[in-house]
């Protein structure tokens, strides 16, 4: 099917970003603006989206629409949308491309699916557009060819073989890498911090893993997802869970994350962020709870 208008839901820092190149590439951009933040309304103006006000509308007048949200709201939306599948009868595909878990994404699947709507599992690797990265949507499940056609247009959407719960059980391992690896650099810098070794432990790493320490910059800015890569770790450790190995270590991603998201630097967001901190400064940071 030839997709001509997306529906994004919702227009955070990925949603924004990809809505906004896939406007650029042509395409018209819908979402739903109802009840959202006002910052999810200035991104959505800023990338030029269409407000059509109500998930009916969204359904009516997308050929496809992109599901992506926090973990926690995949499955919910998931239901709400399903409901709106249901009121207009319209059978538009719909493609969850939240970091969630196979079993959480087939769930999703099964929601979808009931309502009469085309069900695309997808898994996001990558920055958001916004940033000038060019994301990869890996799709997988029977209509994955519907978000294929959004191939080149800022994103690229890498057709897998095999069953719903491929593509978001690649972004789960993907992620326990690289998200996990974050938490383990924070938990790490947090405890050297309040033993009072940091700089103890930050002149080792400069002789002997300088590599491992010029990734640890990646922490300034880490207060600006923790709260989102909280409910992500959850998943990922049932996708561990699930596969019969410990998912011990991404719940305590999960708890390092929660940590961070109360501390106070926790509040940050991309447009917020103080890019001028040092990153004993952002340590210190996450170390001192919210007031």
């Amino acid at each position: 099917m030839a997709v001509e208008t997306v529906g994004v839901m919702s227009p955070g820092d990925m949603g924004s970003g990809v809505g906004g190149v896939l406007k650029k590439n042509g395409l018209r951009v819908i979402t739903a603006l109802n009840g959202r933040s006002d910052d999810s309304k200035r991104r959505a103006s800023e990338q030029g989206f269409e407000d059509v006000d109500s998930l009916d509308e969204l359904v009516i007048q997308s050929d496809l629409v992109l599901s992506i949200l926090v973990p926690s709201e995949a499955l919910s939306f998931a239901q709400n949308i399903s409901e709106a599948i249901v009121r207009t009868d319209v059978k538009v595909a719909v493609a969850d491309c939240n970091a969630v878990s196979p079993a959480t994404g087939m769930k999703i699947g099964e929601v979808i699916t009931a309502a009469g709507g085309k069900f695309i599992d997808a898994g996001i690797i990558g920055g958001s557009p916004r940033t000038g990265a060019v994301p990869r949507f890996y799709a997988s499940g029977e209509h994955a060819r519907i978000l294929g056609e959004l191939d080149g247009k800022g994103i690229s959407v890498p057709i897998m073989d095999g069953p719903i719960g491929n593509a978001s059980g690649l972004k789960m391992v993907y992620a326990a890498l690289t998200k996990g690896t974050a938490a383990l650099y924070a938990s790490t810098l947090m405890t050297a911090k309040s033993l009072d070794l940091y700089e103890d432990l930050i002149s080792e790493l400069e002789q002997s893993q300088p590599d491992t320490l010029a990734g640890m910059n990646s922490l300034n800015t880490v207060s600006t997802k923790a709260f989102r890569w909280i409910g992500e770790m959850d998943e990922i450790a049932a996708t561990f869970g699930d596969a019969g190995t410990t998912s011990k270590i991404h719940e305590g991603a999960s708890e390092t994350f929660q940590t961070i998201a109360d501390s106070s630097i926790g509040h940050e967001r991309v447009d917020s962020v103080d890019k001028t901190r040092s990153l004993e400064d952002s340590i210190a940071g996450m170390l001192k709870r919210a007031d």
